[in-house]
């Protein structure tokens, strides 16, 4: 350091000024790169994650209304857990061909199925009607595919809203 400063020391006048400019010029190059910009690049890319964020609560907002106006469109006709073992036994001939119920046990608010071999579009189908007519709604679904296209095993938990 001392060298330097006796460098600085041995140029004219002229010259010391021309070095600290440049020192004072390569110094706000520097900051420049390595704190302004980076900064920059920052702010623009947290303002486009805002604006990302604000769309994707506004598709929320709206989905969250369509919800609620779809959920008062389903019937609400509370029924026991019986009845619908009573309605599932009924539905499912119908709506599941070929299915084989393994097993229906009732407790006091939910339903459990097991069903083998069902097709996956029957079943959800199924599940749909039991919905929109008797407000019987899916608590867990646990399936698993079978090696023929489009066939399924489940075990459900019905329960009603």
């Amino acid at each position: 350091m001392n060298a330097l400063q006796q460098w600085f020391a041995g140029l004219n006048p002229r010259e010391r000024l021309i070095v600290s400019g440049g020192g004072i010029a390569l110094l706000l190059i520097l900051v420049f790169l390595f704190v302004w910009e980076p900064l920059v690049a920052e702010k623009k890319q947290l303002q486009t994650s805002i604006k990302a964020q604000q769309s994707l609560y506004e598709w929320l907002q709206r989905s969250a209304d369509e919800a609620r106006r779809l959920q008062g469109s389903v019937p609400r006709n509370k029924i026991s857990a019986g009845s619908m073992r009573t309605v599932i036994n009924q539905t499912v001939k119908r709506g599941l061909p070929g299915a084989n119920i393994k097993r229906v046990n009732a407790s006091k608010r939910n339903v459990q199925v097991s069903i083998e071999q069902v097709g996956f579009d029957d079943l959800v189908r199924w599940l749909a009607n039991l919905q929109q007519n008797n407000g019987i709604y899916v608590e867990s679904l646990a399936s698993e595919r079978l090696p023929q296209a489009g066939r399924v095993n489940v075990r459900l938990t019905l329960t009603t809203g």
